[in-house]
């Protein structure tokens, strides 16, 4: 029943989309237990019940399935902020955002992946793509015209519209690129998370977001 959405689509689209989040499913259960970094390929073949061959068909690397729970997350975060009444203030969005990360338990997990793929990487060449019977199981609210808008969207790119708007209605003091804003933001809900994971009898969100404020 949970994939009945897709009922209009070909039995090949279902079943990648099945194995694709059968993948992700068992990954994200694996996590319960283990680190990322500790997951192996062949761990996640065996609880998910298919061969290696099938993994590699639908995930270049290990890694490539937190590219692929990215994508999803930041179409989550996207269409969420949409929802954000008219006249919110930067500091109340950048509130929401960090409660938004901190309760995924997934994206938490994720998150030393997020960092180095972001180091090293860069969001823009995630790759991992939802294709079209996708969209429909995981957001029926978007349609197909907004399909390749949300494949190349990121969370940086999110962040960069943020920070210009609230630079522009003068909301915040640094005067940075939106890039550079938009980096300095990550930071900002990274180092917060991470402070508060040491010391969980303090929430640091107030004390990092200091640097955008008189």
């Amino acid at each position: 029943m949970m994939y009945q959405s897709l009922e209009k689509f070909s039995l090949r689209k279902i079943n990648y989309v099945k194995t694709r989040t059968t993948i992700l499913k068992t990954t994200v259960n694996l996590l319960k237990q283990e680190e990322f970094a500790d997951i192996t390929v062949d761990e996640i073949c065996q609880k998910a019940q298919i061969s290696r061959g099938t993994f590699f068909n639908y995930f270049p690397t290990k890694e490539h399935i937190f590219h692929y729970y990215l994508r999803i997350f930041t179409i989550r975060i996207a269409l969420r902020m949409k929802e954000w009444p008219e006249g919110i203030s930067f500091h109340e969005q950048v509130a929401k955002i960090y409660e938004w990360f901190k309760q995924d338990k997934q994206y938490v997990k994720f998150l030393n992946n997020y960092i180095n793929f972001v180091l090293n990487v860069g969001e823009e060449a995630n790759e991992m793509k939802l294709i079209d019977a996708e969209f429909v199981y995981f957001f029926n609210s978007i349609t197909e015209d907004e399909y390749a808008y949300y494949n190349e969207l990121t969370l940086g790119k999110l962040f960069e519209d943020m920070c210009e708007k609230a630079k522009d209605k003068e909301e915040i003091i640094l005067s940075d690129n939106s890039k550079e804003l938009s980096s300095i933001l990550i930071g900002t809900l990274a180092g917060s998370y991470l402070s508060d994971v040491v010391n969980s009898e303090k929430s640091h969100l107030d004390i990092f977001e200091k640097i955008w404020y008189k």
